[in-house]
């Protein structure tokens, strides 16, 4: 995929049912998934000829104390061949 919007278009096709929502902003893609989820959602990142996405750079955990779900982990994800990058996160 050479832009995120047919990054973006082909991960929602893909895994339409395990994605809860999708945006481009700051040119990264960021993906919301339910926790249950995250093994398939990242198997797919890594393994599809499309997305390549075969490096973790970093998790993190982000606390919302205002929300009944308050704590956000956040997965970003490298693709050195395709240049681009994708940020999985959920709520628990």
């Amino acid at each position: 995929m050479k832009n995120l919007i047919d990054l973006e278009k082909k991960i929602n096709s893909e895994l339409a049912t395990k994605i809860t929502g999708s945006e481009i902003k700051h040119n990264q893609l960021y993906i919301g998934i339910n926790k249950d989820d995250l093994i398939d959602v990242s198997l797919f990142l890594k393994t599809n000829k499309y997305t390549k996405f075969k490096q973790l750079i970093d998790i993190t955990v982000v606390d919302y104390p205002e929300e009944v779900k308050r704590f956000k982990v956040v997965y970003l994800f490298l693709s050195h061949e395709l240049n681009q990058r994708v940020i999985l996160s959920y709520f628990i």
